[in-house]
């Protein structure tokens, strides 16, 4: 991150400072950044300003270096290969296009603050599909009818 910043052309906008103490960890360094990347988005085109949310993890963290294990959900991990979370280009526009959420200050840096409305509370969960990789395995119809049939659980409750 603080070697890309020589590179990029809104770096002082961004306002991150190199910080090269022992103290700083690497989960601190994409924290800070990741919430830089948004509040400058945000100010300049609201829609584009949560984009940075399809990188993070939701949860799904695959491991956690002894470094990073305290690093938000929300944050992506600039360190490896980063791969969306959503695919749809517009994944955060839940509001519609006439109002976008507003950021709010939080009592920590490690987290997002949104206003929102809720709607109400999630109760199960399914399984992820992953067909292009059942399609490999020597199980992979089972699995696709196993997924099915959560689907039709889950369109049942």
């Amino acid at each position: 991150v603080y070697g890309l910043l020589g590179l990029a052309g809104d770096a002082d906008e961004l306002g991150i400072r190199p910080d090269y103490t022992t103290s700083t960890t690497l989960a601190q360094v994409f924290t800070q950044t990741a919430r830089a990347i948004i509040q400058k988005n945000w100010k300049i085109q609201r829609k584009r300003g949560l984009q940075i949310l399809r990188y993070g993890s939701l949860g799904q963290r695959k491991s956690a270096p002894k470094n990073q294990t305290d690093l938000p959900s929300w944050v992506p991990e600039w360190n490896g290969k980063i791969a969306k979370t959503y695919q749809r280009e517009m994944s955060f526009l839940a509001c519609g296009v006439i109002r976008m959420p507003d950021l709010v200050p939080t009592s920590s840096s490690t987290i997002l603050g949104l206003r929102g409305f809720y709607v109400g509370a999630i109760v199960d969960l399914g399984e992820q599909a992953r067909v292009d990789i059942w399609r490999r395995s020597p199980d992979g119809a089972k699995k696709i009818v196993g997924f099915f049939d959560n689907v039709r659980r889950l369109l049942n409750m």
